[in-house]
């Protein structure tokens, strides 16, 4: 239940109502209940006790948060509040900012590692362009890890579960030297068999293989400075996505292809029947290697009234992905995706100290990343003639080795700042701006190559097709705002803001082989009426927290496929314009001591008012992606106190999701219908919380739905959720 943040919190006695949340939304420690934004924040020992294991876990927190999953469990895309971009290539950043740390991480593949030894997460609803800046149209996550402690501790856990699911955690930390020198280690390994089923191999896929570590120095060398040195890194080395297969009922000359039960096939007369989601049938078991490594450096030192935050980070990641994209036992398409991104970032802020009548923040930011990929896709195959010259090798006809590396360099820079100031002791005027400018240069190549095998190499055949050679360099700038005014009266605060947010504009990642599919689309831009109350209630047993909001979404960036060749290809171009327009609450009750009651509610409507899409297309009135109508949770805690000073505690929460569209164009073979989510955990604790024991499940009725849908030559690729989950979990701290 988000509300309850324990490790974040210096909350009251249980029986004294619902304790204060203490969050950093704003660059400053503020309890949640004060911030004119729409927060949820989740506390480190909600994470654990909700089951989340990576940030795709979140949406069962956050109603109006939801994720569209890619061609790897490292290329999900993040929505909220219907804003976001179904983008699953390698240079795309997403709507949703992601920050560990204060620390903005840029690639897909590197946000798997963060939801360990948490100390909290914070999900800030809204473009964010003032504070956070580019990528936050729809908002941003903040992920905290925990610091060293001021005196010896540590935790520990160990998780198993269905599909051998093994989970250790642990995290350990304490003084050096003194007050001076403070760490903390932590560790992460995280493993399953896989979750569905191969009847080619009889192996099980989708399996998971990973882990992650980090330790924090602190050095204080007086009460008015911090050095914080934060150093971490993983591997991920399970299998690529398993996809299901869906015939579309044609062959490779356009000709109706079906089986005699009308079983739509796709051009080689296969097709999925058995309905079971976590099954299929797999020529090629996919397999993922990721490594992931990062550094920052983080100084505050306080003086004459005044904070200066320097924060210096590097992040890189090593990606290869081997993936069955026809998802059947044919040789029709199969992908091999290499990336390796390079990031390094420089923010420095100046900000007032304590609360004043006047509270500002000023502040610059750059930003640099280098992408180098190297992706091909072996096309049809199983049509080529091994004996015929060069094995079949024919690319008119779309037969051989597609292969498009590229290099994309990005460079950004930002000047912001932002002020609240007290217009009487109730009343608060907010205003922020900030300025950004990104260049980005992306120079890229397509080939067919007659070697025709996807497997990393590092020269060319002597027998290549060139198709497209693109170098071209683009600049695009920004100017950003927020303006708020909240009021703050006892426990209720009333707030009402004005802000826009931006996603720089840039070009397509995928597979192209005309230069009009790499033009560069133009930044989107999303102007945000909001106005909301948060109140304690009841001597603070009963909290509700609401927003109602407008959203004016311009020059959006959509993704979409292509489908007027023979080969399916990725593009992303701006829509016109589209609204989203919708109410949120957010209600915590507790009634009695031992009893916590929880429930969030998204309602909204969202329309393309002008998009006329490729072929002159026209998508006006539909629905946004991933933008249900409604989304909603609700929980139950119960704790029963022991004579021993033990404690017996149950959860039960849900959620429940209405119909989405996974593209633009509402077709129903895209439409995936309303779901509900149902998980549970009983534990035993000891007494003072030192040692549990807990069982735990997720998605306890089985239930399947659509995560992505992606078309293939003949077939389409489906992503389902994970299937039924349980396991026992053992957790010690000391």
């Amino acid at each position: 239940m988000p509300q309850v943040a324990r490790a974040q919190s210096s909350e009251k006695p249980a029986d004294e109502g619902i304790g204060q949340i203490v969050v950093t939304a704003q660059r400053r420690q503020q309890n949640v209940q004060d911030v004119p934004i729409a927060i949820t924040a989740v506390s480190g020992d909600q994470l654990r006790e909700s089951g989340v294991r990576d940030p795709r876990d979140l949406t069962l927190l956050v109603p109006s948060l939801s994720m569209q999953a890619g061609t790897a469990a490292s290329t999900t895309s993040l929505f909220i509040r219907g804003v976001g971009i179904g983008d699953f290539n390698s240079n795309t950043t997403g709507a949703v900012g992601v920050y560990v740390d204060d620390v903005f991480l840029g690639a897909n593949a590197g946000k798997l590692f963060n939801v360990f030894d948490s100390d909290g997460i914070e999900v800030l609803k809204g473009p964010q362009g003032t504070l956070y800046g580019r990528n936050t149209t729809a908002g941003a996550i903040r992920f905290s890890s925990r610091k060293p402690s001021d005196t010896l501790s540590g935790d520990v856990s160990a998780l198993y579960g269905r599909f051998d699911e093994v989970r250790l955690e642990g995290g350990i930390g304490g003084p050096i030297a003194g007050d001076v020198l403070k760490a903390r280690v932590s560790g992460l390994y995280h493993r399953n068999d896989g979750t569905t089923f191969n009847r080619v191999t009889g192996n099980r896929v989708n399996n998971i293989d990973l882990w992650a570590a980090r330790a924090i120095v602190d050095f204080t060398p007086g009460p008015d400075t911090l050095v914080r040195l934060s150093v971490h890194g993983g591997r991920n080395s399970g299998g690529a996505r398993q996809f299901q297969h869906r015939g579309q009922g044609i062959d490779f000359f356009g000709d109706p292809a079906f089986l005699p039960n009308g079983t739509p096939t796709d051009g080689l007369g296969y097709a999925d029947t058995d309905g079971d989601p976590w099954a299929g049938d797999y020529d090629v078991e996919g397999k993922e290697r990721i490594d992931v490594f990062g550094a920052s450096l983080t100084g505050q030192f306080t003086f004459g009234g005044v904070q200066l935050t320097s924060i210096t980070a590097y992040e890189q990641v090593n990606r290869a992905t081997l993936e069955d994209t026809d998802a059947s036992p044919n040789q029709v398409i199969t992908a091999y995706y290499e990336d390796r991104p390079r990031q390094f970032s420089q923010e420095l802020r100046l900000q007032s100290v304590g609360e004043n009548a006047l509270n500002w923040i000023v502040g610059g930011f750059y930003f640099h990343d280098t992408l180098k990929t190297d992706s091909s896709f072996d096309l049809l195959r199983a049509l080529r003639d091994p004996s015929a010259p060069l094995g079949g090798f024919d690319p008119v006809n779309s037969l051989g080795l597609l292969r498009y590396p590229y290099t994309q360099k990005t460079d950004s820079y930002a000047l912001f700042g932002q002020a609240d100031y007290k217009l009487t002791d109730e009343l608060t005027a907010t205003l922020g701006l900030r300025y950004s400018h990104d260049r980005i240069g992306m120079k890229f190549a397509s080939l067919f190559d007659a070697l025709g095998t996807v497997v990393p190499r590092k020269a060319y055949s002597d027998v290549v097709v060139p198709l497209l050679d693109f170098d071209r360099r683009q600049s695009f700038n920004d100017l950003s705002w927020r303006a708020a005014l909240n009021y703050k009266t006892g426990d209720t605060l009333l707030f009402a803001s004005f802000s826009k947010g931006y996603n720089s504009g840039g070009f397509a990642g995928g597979a192209s082989t005309d230069p009009l599919q790499l033009a560069p689309f133009r930044s989107e831009k999303l102007y945000a009426w909001e106005a909301g109350i948060k109140t304690d209630l009841l001597d603070r047993h009963l909290r509700f927290n609401a927003s109602a909001f407008y959203y004016d979404y311009r020059d959006l960036q959509v993704f979409i496929f292509d489908l007027s060749g023979p080969v399916p290809v990725q593009r992303k171009l701006n829509a016109g314009n589209a609204r989203i327009y919708g109410l949120e609450a957010e209600v915590t009750a507790r009634p009695v001591r031992n009893l916590e009651l929880f429930t969030a509610i998204t309602v909204m409507d969202s329309e393309y008012k002008n998009f006329a899409a490729l072929g002159g297309t026209n998508y006006s009135g539909n629905r946004l992606v991933n933008a249900p109508n409604f989304a909603g949770s609700a929980g139950i805690r119960l704790t029963v106190p022991l004579a021993n000073g033990s404690e017996v505690r149950a959860n039960v929460d849900g959620t429940y999701t209405s119909s989405i569209f996974l593209f633009p164009d509402n077709a129903p073979s895209n439409k995936v219908a309303g779901y509900g989510l149902l998980n549970g955990r009983l534990a035993w604790a000891a007494p003072n919380n030192r040692y549990e024991i807990a069982l735990w499940g997720k998605n306890l009725t089985n239930k399947a739905y659509v995560t992505a849908i992606a078309p293939v030559i003949t077939q389409d690729q489906i992503n389902y959720n994970e299937p039924r989950t349980y396991g026992i979990q053992l957790s010690a701290h000391f």
